[in-house]
């Protein structure tokens, strides 16, 4: 038999190692996206190149990430799209980063009213440069297709398909030296 002594000290290591457990186990949140940047967690790629960046964008669309979206994108961010409806011709939309109508709030709508986001086709076909500013901005034209689909009935199963090119314009951080999109211009109206 083991004396009281022997027990009691067995008992305050079991209840010590149960709570060093609950404690590291309750520091790691399951729920939290992982960081973006130079030290970001697998698969998302740090932002020190324009390939990273489109590599990034990809995986936030089909994973429906608002985070790592929001990373990507430069603070002078601008999508621009062409609009061949309007009554007198073709008109450029430009729809800014924030704001209740900019990119970040469409997006986090698109996210939340798809179920199904894929991109089984986003390529780079061209790498260039804009050099209607200075320094000259890093650019890359991205073959691309896109489908999204509305998989639990929310909104009468919608399913949409978009084919067509990207032209993303890229800029460097001065502060934390990351690539981020300034411009996204979509060309698969043109």
């Amino acid at each position: 038999m083991m004396s009281s002594g022997v027990c009691d000290r067995h008992a305050v290591r079991a209840v010590l190692s149960m709570m060093i457990i609950a404690l590291v186990i309750g520091c790691a949140n399951p729920f939290s996206p992982p960081d973006v940047g130079p030290t970001g967690g697998s698969p998302i790629k740090p932002l020190d190149s324009p390939e990273n960046v489109l590599e990034n964008l990809q995986y936030a669309y089909e994973q429906r990430d608002f985070d790592v979206y929001e990373e990507l994108l430069d603070e002078d961010f601008r999508f621009v799209y062409f609009d061949p409806e309007q009554i007198e011709g073709i008109e450029t939309v430009i729809v800014p980063r924030d704001g209740p109508s900019g990119d970040l709030e469409r997006t986090r709508r698109l996210f939340r009213v798809f179920d199904e986001i894929r991109l089984p086709v986003f390529d780079t076909v061209a790498s260039s440069f804009d050099t209607t500013v200075s320094p000259p901005l890093p650019q890359r034209r991205v073959a691309f297709q896109l489908t999204v689909r509305d998989l639990d009935g929310d909104f009468d199963f919608e399913s949409y398909e978009a084919t067509g090119d990207a032209l993303f314009t890229f800029r460097q951080s001065a502060t934390d030296r990351l690539w981020r999109i300034v411009r996204w211009e979509d060309l698969s109206n043109q």
